[in-house]
């Protein structure tokens, strides 16, 4: 199984969403039927995009906040900055993947 993805899912969403009415409108319930499970199985896909991306920048924090302590205990002040850095990136994003 692929990686989840945004764009994807956006797309399953856009065309589960356009057959849904297209079906509804049109009377075929076999296409509006389609169209839901497509839409829905899109919004499956985006949540998990976010969780995964969430947890990827919980990784980075918890790894750079580690690596920097094991750093700046053996005074390996360039490596800190860069585990800084890590561990910044990860908090940012976390926080914008808990507000998608």
């Amino acid at each position: 199984m692929s990686s989840p993805s945004r764009t994807e899912a956006k797309k399953d969403q856009f065309v589960g969403s356009t057959k849904e009415t297209v079906g509804n409108a049109v009377g075929n319930e076999s296409l509006e039927a389609k169209g839901k499970t497509q839409n829905n199985a899109g919004v499956v896909q985006e949540t998990a995009a976010t969780v995964q991306s969430y947890v990827e920048g919980a990784v980075d924090q918890v790894s750079g906040a580690v690596k920097g302590a094991y750093d700046s205990l053996t005074g390996n002040t360039t490596g800190e900055a860069g585990d800084k850095v890590q561990e910044k990136k990860g908090e940012a994003q976390k926080a914008f993947n808990s507000s998608v």
